[in-house]
């Protein structure tokens, strides 16, 4: 057997595990799910708040929206009422005869 051969078999020879090793394996598996799982509650939340404050955007945007409609219709009826007013006064003037003849 050359030494080739020596070294494979003992690089595969079947060795036992250190004492603790299956129970530092299993520990440190849980504390990764832990990351895990505290990593996807994280990602939850920043989309939840994310939705919140798009919501939030989009309530006051038409709010906005809201306001300056109203504003639009108090100025529209303001000029329609003076509108209203001169034409009123139109009619109540005495109607006036041309005098060319």
């Amino acid at each position: 057997m050359n030494q080739l051969e020596r070294d494979l078999r003992n690089a595969l020879r079947e060795t036992q595990p250190p004492v603790g090793f299956a129970d530092r394996v299993l520990a440190t598996t849980r504390r990764r799910s832990w990351v895990w799982l505290a990593a996807a509650a994280l990602v939850v939340l920043m989309v939840g708040g994310g939705v919140v404050v798009r919501e939030q955007r989009r309530r006051m945007e038409g709010e906005r929206s809201k306001e300056q409609l109203m504003a639009g219709l108090r100025i529209t009826g303001e000029k329609l009422n003076a509108v209203q007013l001169r034409l009123f006064k139109i009619q109540q003037r005495p109607v006036q005869q041309q005098s060319n003849r």
